[in-house]
């Protein structure tokens, strides 16, 4: 390198290859801790139980199964198979080495009768047997997310025999299936928020590995060939470097970039706030911008697009503060006003870490499908969000943590919205400060309620 390695325009482009390049080195490290946790290429893993407080992912959700596995399609396509599912809802995420979000299997796109796919990857030339589907995959490697729906407890035998008829198999074995799903504990900790920033000046040795494994898509590639003027590009090793100038540009291009990164403040695409709810309606199948991929892939890899999943997250309370145990909350939906979905909604509650809250009655979330939930034909539905039980009773009771455990999180997700759902037409009502007890129900709850309508 010369004495221009350290001017403000390599100082950029350097800075601008770290956010490119985040989804795919994110692949990267997700492939070395499935080698480093012995789950191999070309299986896919399923939870038999839903996930508990010990659940160490971020986020979970309490109302499927959920499973991962990682394809490697650079010999031959893998064929997929899925049952008869009986119009449960189901869900197979497929994601190419960047983290987009390229092809659903499931009920809403495929329906839930039994199919066969063959996965094929971006080299492969021939000819598929009959019956089996082509879906086309950007890149050799690709990450599989599946999610099953579990109606109650009684239902999770009928739900894991749906999840173990997701099967793989690599084209040359069909019609003979060598990989059925097989259980793991709680899949989706084998699938974490990473911190690449620590990588260091290594970082872009890590982009340039992975740029040989999975070229970058044609739009992009007079971007990577620019990268050569900082030493990335495919099978490259910049960090070994000699030139202390340049790896220091390197390094400071890490920390910058994440601060952009985070900068967004974990806001995703198109977000907005709603009566005091934040959601993002701008997730699509493959996003355009540098930055909001990489916020995607950083902050919330395996966002579905709004069509299949929309979330609604909330962290300060009516009163513009926290939301924590000494207060008691309610969400009122009027009447005929749930949320209009064609699968499913829930409310989860999480703790300040983002995890489950453990509480007496073992409630996570609650939603369409918890039993006894109090639903009014001529009144509104109330759910109550509070430390101590309502004086309602538990019906319709989603407990929260004492307030010496700090703030918690409010998150519900929609699945199959609606239309005026997903298009933003519909408006979740906002969250109110309950009354307390013998006040009845507050004009401040009522008259939000109306204003969401």
């Amino acid at each position: 390198m010369t004495q221009t390695s350290t001017t403000p325009d390599l100082s950029q482009l350097a800075q601008d290859a770290y956010v490119w390049g985040l989804p795919v080195v994110q692949t990267r490290l997700y492939l070395k801790l499935a080698r480093d946790l012995n789950l191999p290429f070309n299986q896919l893993f399923g939870s038999p139980q839903l996930s508990s407080p010990r659940s160490k992912v971020p986020l979970p959700n309490v109302d499927t199964l959920y499973g991962l596995g990682w394809l490697d399609l650079a010999a031959e396509p893998q064929i997929l198979s899925v049952p008869e599912a009986h119009d449960r809802y189901y869900l197979i995420q497929l994601n190419d080495a960047y983290l987009n979000s390229f092809s659903y299997v499931g009920r809403r796109t495929t329906g839930t009768h039994p199919g066969l796919y063959a996965i094929v990857g971006p080299d492969w030339q021939g000819t598929l047997p009959q019956g089996v589907k082509p879906i086309a995959a950007p890149t050799n490697h690709v990450l599989v997310l599946t999610r099953t729906l579990v109606l109650d407890e009684a239902d999770l035998p009928a739900a894991r025999a749906v999840q173990d008829g997701f099967s793989l198999t690599a084209l040359s074995d069909f019609p003979r299936f060598t990989h059925p799903n097989r259980p793991i504990e709680d899949a989706f900790n084998n699938f974490p928020i990473l911190n690449p920033v620590g990588l260091g000046a290594s970082y872009f040795d890590e982009l340039g590995a992975a740029l040989a494994d999975d070229p970058p898509p044609e739009r992009d590639r007079a971007f990577v060939d620019s990268l050569a003027a900082i030493g990335v590009g495919p099978g490259l090793s910049p960090s070994h470097g000699a030139d202390p100038a340049l790896q220091t540009l390197l390094a400071e291009a890490v920390v910058k970039g994440n601060a952009l990164v985070h900068g967004r403040g974990g806001w995703l695409i198109d977000t907005r706030d709603v009566n005091g709810w934040m959601v993002s309606y701008g997730i699509t199948s493959f996003i355009p911008d540098p930055l909001d991929r990489a916020v995607v892939a950083k902050l919330g890899p395996g966002c579905l697009v709004p069509q299949e999943g929309l979330y609604f997250s909330m962290r300060n309370g009516p009163d513009g503060v926290l939301l924590t145990g000494d207060k008691a909350y309610v969400l009122e939906f009027p009447p005929g006003q749930t949320p209009p979905v064609d699968a499913f909604w829930s409310l989860t509650l999480y703790g300040e870490n983002w995890a489950l809250v453990d509480n007496p009655i073992d409630r996570y979330a609650i939603g369409d499908r918890t039993k006894g939930l109090r639903l009014s034909p001529d009144g509104p539905l109330r759910i109550f969000i509070q430390h101590e039980p309502p004086a309602e009773g538990i019906s319709n009771w989603l407990p929260a943590p004492a307030a010496s455990a700090g703030p918690f999180h409010l998150f519900l997700r929609t699945y199959q919205p609606r239309p005026d759902l997903s298009d933003g037409r519909y408006r979740m009502p906002p969250l109110a400060l309950a009354p307390t007890r013998g006040e009845g129900h507050p004009a401040r709850a009522t008259s939000q309620a109306a204003e969401a309508r």
